[in-house]
């Protein structure tokens, strides 16, 4: 009987065109795999090696090599999909979140996971969002959700892939907001030049990232109150304090009864979210499903 021995011997040595070559991929003597060959084609009765000088397939050994290279790609493929099915049988998965993230998404991204995946346990670290991507880069996590900042020292370590790329929104308390723009349209950056801005920690993550493109577009805003957490920052606004800003898919998680939402035209001023690993890590079959419902709540929004 042919076996898979047999067949990886012929289709390495098919790939090095040497018996010595395919020894040493092998790990096995040269004489070993001499008498694989010799020994696969008595089962199958014909030459499948020109031996000499150089080392080739004959028409009979091309046509059995393309039959075991099939054979042999779909035996990888299944003991793959075994391995990913026995990951979301059991184990666990450390995911350091910023707090917007934590705050808006990242639940209903969790409650999708778990319903799919109940044996995977999720640890959950919510942090300052420049805390994320430093948890990651010093192995206390698995999974980083924000922003990953401009450390030249973390990009070489990190691998990024981003989630969302959104437009930012004034909000305001309900009733204080300016009037809509007629048409629909949305807000100049320049009409909150004067405006009372209660801002969140301008200085790290994706908001330094933020007030770097409005300085080079030439606004300042007047920040009236810096706070650490969102939850203050919009407190402070739905007693009037102010206005804050914040992304789309957080925007929209604001109660419609406490708050005014508009909309502002600001050219190329995005907010990032990135999915984020280890750049050495390998990618696991718990965290591509956790980062699938990741996406597929930012897309439920």
């Amino acid at each position: 009987m042919v076996t898979l021995r047999q067949l990886h011997a012929l289709a390495t040595l098919a790939n090095t065109g040497s018996f010595t070559a395919t020894a040493d991929a092998l790990a096995l003597t040269q004489s070993a795999v001499s008498v694989t060959i010799k020994e696969l084609e008595q089962q199958v009765g014909v030459v499948l090696v020109e031996r000499g000088r150089t080392v080739r397939l004959t028409a009979a050994g091309k046509t059995l090599c393309e039959t075991a290279n099939r054979v042999l790609a779909d035996i990888h493929r299944t003991v793959a999909g075994l391995r990913s099915v026995g990951e979301l049988q059991g184990g666990r998965i450390r995911v350091a979140v910023g707090p917007l993230t934590a705050a808006t998404f990242f639940p209903r991204a969790l409650a999708l996971f778990r319903a799919r995946h109940p044996l995977v346990a999720v640890d959950v670290l919510d942090v300052p969002v420049e805390q994320a991507s430093q948890r990651l880069a010093a192995d206390e996590v698995d999974v980083a959700i924000g922003s990953p900042g401009a450390s030249p020292a973390l990009a070489t370590v990190l691998r990024t892939e981003p989630l969302v790329r959104d437009r930012m929104h004034a909000v305001y308390a309900r009733g204080k907001a300016p009037p809509a723009p007629a048409g629909g349209r949305r807000m100049k950056w320049q009409a909150l030049q004067h405006a009372e801005v209660i801002l969140t920690d301008r200085v790290s993550g994706q908001w330094r990232e933020v007030f770097l493109q409005l300085s080079r577009a030439g606004v300042a805003l007047n920040a009236v109150q810096e706070v650490r957490l969102y939850s203050t920052a919009l407190e402070m606004v739905r007693c009037g304090l102010g206005m804050t800003l914040l992304p789309a898919f957080a925007a929209r998680h604001l109660d419609a009864a406490h708050y005014d939402v508009r909309g502002i035209e600001h050219g190329d001023t995005r907010w990032e979210v990135h999915w984020m690993m280890r750049a050495a890590a390998a990618t696991t079959a718990a965290s591509e499903a956790l980062r699938e419902a990741v996406i597929e709540a930012l897309g439920s929004r």
